[in-house]
This record gives structure tokens, sequence and C-alpha cells, in this order.
């Protein structure tokens, strides 16, 4: 069997060699493309939420892992880390006892544009050689396959 004739082998062979390429260029920050990931989305949900409520229920531990497609105790324990490194911390949820909001801290805030260019980085150089046609393309036959799998 070809593995390159393999779609899925292909898809995941990529997915794996961005993921590392990214976690090489992370680690002068001191974290891993998941945490980036982790701090990708709170950051982005937090922008977006409306109000307080919104705010209080979309940055729970249990949203977080539903919009990642991670299970809870996973996200958690990358929250513990990143709390350890200051880069986020809990409060209580005020609606829920048994549940916190996770926040960044200021130092995650500033490093966040360095982090959106060093995933910037890795994008264009797993693109090198495509047309912006081609990117663009790819990206919809991507966002196919995800919202099939959905």
């Amino acid at each position: 069997m070809d593995y390159y004739d393999n779609l899925g082998y292909l898809i995941n062979k990529a997915a794996r060699m961005t993921k590392w390429d990214l976690n090489n260029a992370l680690t002068d920050v001191g974290i891993t493309s998941a945490q980036w990931g982790l701090i990708r989305d709170i950051f982005l949900t937090e922008s977006i939420c409306n109000n307080e409520a919104e705010r209080l229920c979309k940055l729970t531990p249990a949203a977080i892992a539903e919009r990642m497609h991670a299970d809870r105790p996973t996200i958690s324990c990358m929250v513990e880390k990143l709390v350890k490194q200051d880069f986020a911390y809990r409060v209580s949820n005020p609606n829920d006892r048994r549940s916190q909001i996770i926040l960044l801290t200021d130092k995650a805030k500033v490093l966040i544009p360095k982090l959106m260019q060093l995933a910037e980085d890795t994008l264009e150089k797993a693109t090198t050689g495509f047309s912006e046609e081609d990117t663009k393309q790819l990206k919809e036959y991507l966002s196919k396959v995800i919202e099939n799998l959905m």
C-alpha cells in the first residue's frame, strides 16, 4: 500500500508535521501548540462575548472542551499548566459554584500577537508553493471535511 495514496494518512501526517513545526517555534515562549490553541480559544471567545452572562457560560472548562473537541480532564490539565505559567487564572462562576471561569492574564494577552505570528509563519511554511487560490481551495476542502464530521 502506498501511504501517499491514502487521504487519511496524508491529512494526519500534514496535521502532525504542522503541529511539530509550531511546537518547535513555540519553544522559546515555553508553551506547546495545544496550549496555544487553548489560549487562542479563550482569547477569541472572550472577545466575541456580548455580555457577562455569555462570558460566564462560554469560558468554563466544559464549554472550552466542547468547542475544542477535547475531553474536560485534558482541558483542565492544560489550564492548570497555563495557570502555573501565569498565562491564565480561574475565577469562581457566580452562577454555579461547582464551575470556574478561565481567563487570560495580561502576560498571555501581551504574547498573543507574537503567538499569532508564529502560527502564521508555520502555515506559510506549510503552504509554500501554493497560490492564493490553492490555499483558499484547501481551506474550503478542509472546512467541508470538518463540517461532514461534526
